[in-house]
């Protein structure tokens, strides 16, 4: 449906004082009209009414006005009807919840700083059924924190006066204008339970939520974090199982600095996995030599021109996902190790320099790398490069200002508000257009109807029980 405008200049005080004045004339200008036109129909019925010694009254142009009269007054309660809260069009109503909105927020009334002084304002407004976007146009005139908190207040607004859900799904302020996209349809976890019910597809795309998504050409690389029982095993569990489940071409190699439930799950399926230094360093090379092996088949012909992902030119190829979890719990037992070797020979740095490679690098080569642990791992791979390189980014559990900084670039305060007592967490997908991140419902995985360990095996034997060999 196409956007709507609606220029605000008045407050209600005012627009009534019009509509009441616009009624009145009205009503003048009826009884005028019908004055003059049965006069005039009757003009011919004056002689006969002397003639004849009764009165000859034709009424039926009175009738005709009367009875546009009673038209017009139905059309205009349809017309408010239809623009009033309880109108059935979505559309129309919100033209009365925008201008009720602008008058009890003081948008257009005049303030003593003369910054603020704005005289309208202009919303713009479509619905669709998956969205309604609002778009106010202040003119520049609003000061800047007005402008920021103008989103929630109206958010608030909306539940009040409606019955609806209102869910405030992105905003954001650009020249004065503040665009805000709300929906009816609140998220919905997901239960993973049934590997049939799992997307299948080429391209890596799976499911987090009802609403989000994890696509690979979007968001490369991913970053989980959270702390113990906060849902981050859940979620690994879900988005491994349901990678292997995309496509059985698809890849898995596994990093587990612990040694824990994902490493034995890893080696119970036969899928490369590495719990010492030396074992990831190995893992990591091969995965170094797979992703230049494909660089060097997609770059054999100099002369194509064709700017694709590896999996884009070779759909039969697969993806390959590299899970890294608990990469501090590997470095604290390997940087001990590495104080009695000489430089050139510790084995952290090297680790850290090969995952930091493939995060920068491997996404044209369709290889995928997942940082999860309880902390975002700056110490050992850095901040600004890899946190920029992460197309998904999910903290779950209670989010600490540090992580706000860390993870998200943003204040505390500034970030939605997540129910940390039931798995939820804060989730930021790069390429969406997305102004501040959002309210994350980590998957359930569900354990006694898909097995983790049972379910790993069944499909890394699906897949043909290997990575490719570089050569």
């Amino acid at each position: 449906m196409g956007a709507s405008q609606l220029t605000v200049d008045m407050n209600q005080a005012q627009i009534s004082y019009k509509k009441h004045q616009i009624y009145l004339l009205a009503v003048k200008v009826w009884v005028s009209l019908t004055f003059f036109i049965v006069i005039w129909c009757n003009i011919k019925n004056i002689l006969q009414s002397f003639s004849k010694g009764k009165i000859i009254f034709d009424k039926l142009p009175f009738i005709i006005m009367l009875m546009i009269l009673i038209l017009v007054i139905v059309v205009c309660l349809l017309w408010n009807f239809l623009h009033s809260r309880f109108s059935p069009i979505e559309k129309w109503k919100l033209e009365l919840l925008l201008r009720n909105f602008t008058e009890e927020t003081n948008i257009i009334a005049q303030h003593d700083d003369s910054f603020n002084f704005t005289k309208s304002v202009k919303w713009i407004y479509s619905v669709s059924k998956q969205k309604i976007t609002i778009i106010l146009k202040t003119g520049g005139h609003v000061n800047f924190e007005m402008e920021k908190d103008i989103a929630r207040r109206l958010l608030g607004f909306l539940i009040k006066e409606t019955a609806d859900i209102w869910i405030l799904e992105d905003n954001s302020i650009i020249d004065g204008s503040i665009k805000m996209i709300f929906s009816h349809h609140a998220d919905e976890r997901l239960v993973i339970d049934d590997l049939s019910k799992l997307k299948k597809s080429k391209m890596v795309s799976i499911q987090l939520t009802k609403q989000l998504s994890w696509d690979i050409k979007r968001q490369p690389q991913l970053g989980v974090f959270g702390k113990t029982a906060s849902g981050k095993t859940s979620l690994i569990k879900a988005i491994t199982i349901s990678f292997l489940a995309n496509n059985k071409n698809n890849q898995l190699m596994l990093i587990d600095g612990k040694a824990s439930f994902l490493a034995q799950s890893g080696r119970f399926a036969k899928i490369p996995t590495a719990t010492t230094a030396e074992e990831c360093l190995k893992l990591l090379d091969d995965a170094i030599s797979i992703m230049n092996q494909r660089y060097a088949e997609m770059n054999h012909d100099l002369a194509d021109e064709s700017d694709v992902t590896y999996i884009e030119k070779f759909p039969n190829s697969g993806t390959i996902l590299i899970a890294c979890d608990e990469l501090l719990a590997l470095a604290s037992a390997t940087q001990a190790s590495d104080k009695l070797k000489k430089p050139a020979d510790r084995l952290m740095p090297q680790i850290s320099d090969r995952i930091l490679s493939l995060i920068v690098k491997s996404r044209q080569a369709s290889i995928a790398v997942l940082i999860s642990g309880q902390a975002f791992p700056a110490s050992i791979l850095g901040d600004s490069t890899v946190r920029s390189n992460l197309g998904m980014i999910v903290n779950l559990g209670r989010t600490s200002q540090i992580q706000a900084q860390e993870l998200f670039s943003m204040n505390l305060k500034d970030l939605p508000q997540a129910d940390s007592s039931n798995y939820e967490g804060i989730i930021w997908l790069d390429a969406l257009n997305w102004e501040t991140p959002k309210v994350f419902y980590s998957p359930y995985y569900d354990d006694e109807k898909l097995p983790f360990k049972a379910t790993l095996l069944k499909l890394s034997e699906t897949q043909g029980g290997g990575l490719p060999q570089a050569q």
